[in-house]
């Protein structure tokens, strides 16, 4: 029997889901994660952590701790673009995009009323009938996109979709992304940008080391750390150890950690506490140099609830 969260059934199951590579080398180790059914699900990990080999497995035919909804166990109903896209080198942009649909299905006609809808809304529009060998990176990866979201599948795995993308095309990749959603598709996507995934996702998965260690909305990602904005104050010279030779801690300051010319003090509100905390500092005869603002992210949530950092390079 399908197994329904929050009234909306997984699309797919991933249960225990282990796999290793013909080295020997352990990819995934008893990853258990559901896909439900018209999400936005962000794969937040790092490098090594087993986010593009459990993307595969979701795109592939068949592995042991895989189950899938009927309505996405034809491999029709779904498409993997990968971090390393690979075109017909000698065809134009445009070329490889219309056989690619058309291979799925698509009158010659509407693979090439689609491909160049696509490619102009991921602005390649002007280089779309260059050969594809000439392409950059951002380009083939635009390319990529394109077809992805032109072949218009019920399940949608993007690997590293932002890899290559300058602001503009983040922008349309989030549009995208909305869109077919809004159609009734449903998209995983791994990426290294806490930010995006916060803003773009329904919900997100932390994976470490071949297992998702916490899954959840962003928001109660945050809201399970208690993670707070941060003001950190840097100095011209070197500060105090630490906040004892400083009176009157300021209200709303949870914490403080000193360095050696800089403090990082946590606060409630930044826009509350940031006034009090620079008379703090200026009134004990600190030189300031400069102040930031930090707000919580995803970042602060995967290293609280993980131990790991999402920039450390795994393997």
């Amino acid at each position: 029997m399908t197994r329904v969260v929050g009234g909306v059934h997984p699309l797919v199951t991933a249960d225990a889901l282990g796999y290793a590579y013909p080295d020997g080398r352990r990819a995934l180790r008893d990853l258990s994660l559901d896909v439900s059914a018209g999400e936005v699900l962000g794969l937040l990990g790092p490098n090594g952590s087993g986010k593009s080999t459990f993307l595969r497995l979701l795109a592939g035919d068949a592995a042991p701790g895989i189950r899938r909804a009927p309505e996405v166990d034809n491999p029709r109903a779904r498409w993997l673009a990968t971090d390393q896209p690979v075109f017909r080198r000698w065809l134009s942009g445009r070329e490889n995009a219309a056989a690619l649909l058309e291979l799925r299905g698509a009158s010659v006609s509407e693979a090439r009323a689609t491909a160049a809808a696509w490619l102009a809304r991921f602005g390649l529009a002007d280089d779309a009938d260059r050969p594809a060998g000439t392409y950059s990176s951002g380009m083939r990866r635009r390319l990529a996109l394109a077809i992805a979201f032109g072949a218009a599948p019920s399940l949608l795995l993007l690997d590293e979709p932002l890899a290559g993308l300058d602001p503009d095309g983040a922008a349309v990749l989030a549009t995208a992304l909305s869109g077919h959603r809004a159609d009734g598709g449903t998209s995983v996507l791994s990426a290294h940008d806490p930010g995006f995934a916060a803003a773009h996702c329904d919900r997100v998965a932390f994976i470490v080391d071949g297992r998702c260690e916490a899954t959840d909305t962003p928001a109660r990602l945050l809201a399970r750390v208690g993670v707070r904005p941060r003001v950190e104050i840097h100095f011209t010279e070197a500060g105090p150890e630490d906040a004892s030779t400083l009176e009157g801690v300021p209200d709303g300051v949870h914490s403080a950690m000193w360095g050696e010319r800089a403090v990082t003090l946590e606060v409630e509100d930044p826009r509350h506490a940031l006034p009090d905390t620079l008379s703090w500092v200026l009134r004990a005869g600190l030189s300031v140099n400069s102040v930031d603002v930090r707000t919580p992210t995803l970042a602060d949530a995967f290293l609280v609830l993980t131990g790991r950092r999402l920039a450390e390079d795994d393997r």
